[in-house]
């Protein structure tokens, strides 16, 4: 879409005004995410309460303009605390725009939340239905030190209607001339993203909730959108300033050196810095790291051993990083002469980026374990594996880091589904690639397999409201069937031994964790 389109369309969306409930704060955090938005809101108010808060005293003055000087103007309201709700109701109904949005004031929208609201509300009232009263989106939860504590989606059951409870979980916009409806019928459309950052823990205020606009939704749609507002754009080719590489490592000190060595021999003009994270190693590890200083000077060593798991590791090489894009690769793989000149590249017109894994060099003989390219997943969203990625830094932050409730796989699905469902780009770079090992021991890939297993699961948990779907009955019973009919296969030859372990401890992941979710994935 060129720039006269994307403008057309972007001014056949509906207006939407924000209402900005703080009862204990002055909504700075709201605010400033309201004036970054791609869409502009057609008037932003602030609904706070008069006297002190619940610890004693007010907060102190707006770090943001509260006044004429904002672009759109914000205008507060102040009220007694019992009073919250009516005098909601009444900054919504007095808003002039066609559709009125609602957040909390430590909610921090996404530059894109009023766009993806705004073309809900409009592309909802296409099937003959009656128009959208109410379009909902999910929040991100962060934890106090910045990173994912999970996400809430809005149900997208057709029988399902939202309640106090629903709209307290998410964030969304009201038709604004339902809210004086003593009857009548509309829409409630669900919108599968996490397009809101809220902190962990917070309760909600009742007054955030817009009854009479609760009352008039009847039905459900899903509406996915999967492509990105115009306004916001790719990163318009801006080049990585200093490109951190961040290695996990715990125990690697067989394999590191190679690693640190291609890295070391990377080409291109790309200035990069090599952050290696150690998980808690017992071995040699940070030996052969600080023998890597003659080749990479501007090596650091990142202390990550409070707990174990590489997004934990993952994470604390974002915080120590002073660049403005961080790659991701592991210690017992070896970075292509190119690779970072290849992501680099790449950076300048994505978000997050994935690069390609190659094993014939490896592991060789073994190109039916070959993960399959980026371009060619097919389950739900694409996704960027952990062992060949890299993304903006402030995409990171913005996203909560990587999850570390993940532990052995399914960690790299979750940030590149995640990034996706919030609205930025993830792009697939066949040329940035790694040479990747397989594991040899089949204890080690049987483990390996049934983490992958588990976090399927837990990913199917997480995502099903976003359309992440099952796999069908029939296949779940023929791989079970195929399983049982090849156990011979185990002492038939190592090739076919293999395979039966791969197949079988991925399986038995799948089942293990469905007992650990409460779901059904097999």
């Amino acid at each position: 879409m060129d720039g006269t389109s994307a403008r057309t369309a972007d001014e056949a969306l509906p207006g939407v005004a924000v209402v900005v409930v703080d009862p204990d704060g002055d909504g700075r955090r709201a605010v400033r995410g309201l004036l970054a938005q791609t869409v502009r809101p057609v008037s932003i108010t602030l609904v706070t309460a008069d006297g002190p808060t619940a610890g004693g005293t007010r907060s102190p003055g707006p770090a943001v303009p509260l006044d004429d000087t904002a672009v759109p103007p914000v205008r507060v309201v102040r009220c007694a605390r019992e009073d919250l709700g009516p005098v909601c109701v009444d900054a919504a109904r007095n808003a002039g725009a066609p559709y009125v949005a609602v957040l909390r004031g430590d909610d921090e929208a996404l530059p894109h939340w009023l766009w993806h609201l705004a073309r809900a509300a409009r592309d909802g009232r296409g099937d003959g239905t009656g128009p959208v009263g109410l379009v909902q989106c999910g929040a991100l939860r962060l934890r106090d030190d910045g990173l994912v504590d999970g996400f809430a989606l809005p149900s997208a059951s057709p029988r399902a209607r939202p309640s106090p409870s629903d709209l307290l979980e998410g964030a969304y916009a009201v038709r604004r001339e339902l809210l004086d409806a003593d009857g009548g019928t509309a829409r409630w459309v669900a919108l599968p993203m996490p397009l809101v950052r809220r902190r962990s823990g917070d309760p909600g205020d009742p007054a955030a909730v817009l009854a009479p606009g609760a009352r008039v939704a009847r039905r459900t749609r899903l509406v996915r959108h999967g492509c990105r507002p115009p306004a916001a754009g790719p990163r318009n080719g801006s080049t990585p300033r200093l490109v951190s590489v961040v290695v996990p490592v715990r125990n690697g000190a067989r394999t590191l050196a190679a690693q640190l060595t291609a890295l070391a021999r990377q080409t291109g003009a790309v200035a990069y810095e090599v952050l290696v994270v150690d998980n808690g190693s017992t071995d040699t590890t940070r030996e052969v790291a600080e023998r890597a200083r003659a080749e990479l000077p501007d090596l650091r060593i990142v202390d990550a051993s409070d707990r174990a798991g590489e997004s934990r590791a993952r994470n604390r090489g974002i915080a120590a990083a002073r660049g403005d894009f961080v790659a991701f690769c592991d210690a017992d793989d070896v970075a292509d002469t190119g690779w970072l000149a290849a992501m680099a590249q790449a950076a300048k017109e994505a978000d997050l980026v994935g690069g390609g894994l190659e094993t014939s060099v490896l592991s060789p003989g073994r190109v039916d374990e070959q993960p399959l390219p980026m371009d060619a997943q097919t389950d739900f969203l694409p996704f960027a594996r952990g062992a060949n990625c890299g993304a903006w830094k402030d995409v990171l932050t913005a996203l909560g880091g990587w999850d570390e409730r993940y532990r052995g796989g399914g960690e790299d699905m979750d940030l590149s589904w995640r990034a996706q469902l919030c609205g930025y780009l993830v792009r697939y770079a066949d040329d940035a690639r790694m040479h990747y090992r397989l594991r040899d021991e089949l204890p080690a890939l049987a483990r390996q397999k049934w983490n992958y297993g588990r976090s399927g699961a837990q990913l199917y948990a997480a995502y099903r409201r976003a359309g992440f779907e099952r796999r069908d009955g029939r296949v779940v019973v023929m791989n079970w069937c195929w399983l049982l009919l090849h156990v011979p296969d185990l002492a038939r030859s190592p090739v076919l031994r293999r395979r039966w372990v791969r197949y079988g401890a991925r399986l038995a992941g799948f089942l293990a964790g469905s007992v650990r979710q409460g779901v059904r994935y097999l």
